[in-house]
């Protein structure tokens, strides 16, 4: 992909997350409307259907397409510090990934039940801290490298 392609994806996932981001705040929002004695965090954990996981859907697929398209935009017309910066983001992005692919722990026992899975939007809800601070702030650091343009060294006298 040309580096104006891979721009576009990148702001087009910014947008995703960050529609993401408005769905869960509205949601939690409106639960603190209906009952003033909740918090923001008590509206987010009521979790309603189908607003909260249509906002982890799209935070955690925003975010993993800002971190997939930008690092590689970054890397393609960044300098050495925005490689090193978009870099070291991708890889706690990855871990965040590895860490939301391993397997649940296994519960009780069932002979009727089929093996829990892995579900990285699941992982997100659950906590959602690990999920801001290694997914969605390493896709917004690269989103920023990606989207402002470095500055050129002005010629000397």
């Amino acid at each position: 992909m040309r580096g104006s392609h891979l721009r576009r994806v990148t702001a087009l996932g910014l947008a995703g997350a960050s529609v993401g981001f408005a769905v869960l705040f509205l949601t939690a929002l409106a639960q603190v409307a209906t009952d003033p004695n909740l918090t923001l965090a008590d509206g987010y954990w009521i979790g309603r259907l189908p607003w909260t996981p249509i906002g982890i859907g799209l935070v955690v697929a925003g975010s993993t397409v800002v971190v997939a398209f930008g690092a590689i935009a970054a890397w393609q017309r960044g300098n050495a510090a925005r490689r090193v910066a978009s870099g070291l983001a991708l890889a706690v992005a990855v871990f965040w990934w590895l860490l939301a692919l391993l397997p649940p722990p296994e519960g009780a026992y069932c002979a009727d039940c089929a093996a829990p899975t892995p579900d990285p939007l699941t992982y997100a809800y659950s906590i959602p801290e690990f999920a801001i601070v290694c997914l969605a702030l390493p896709a917004a650091l690269i989103g920023l490298l990606v989207l402002i343009p470095a500055r050129r060294p002005t010629p000397g006298p």
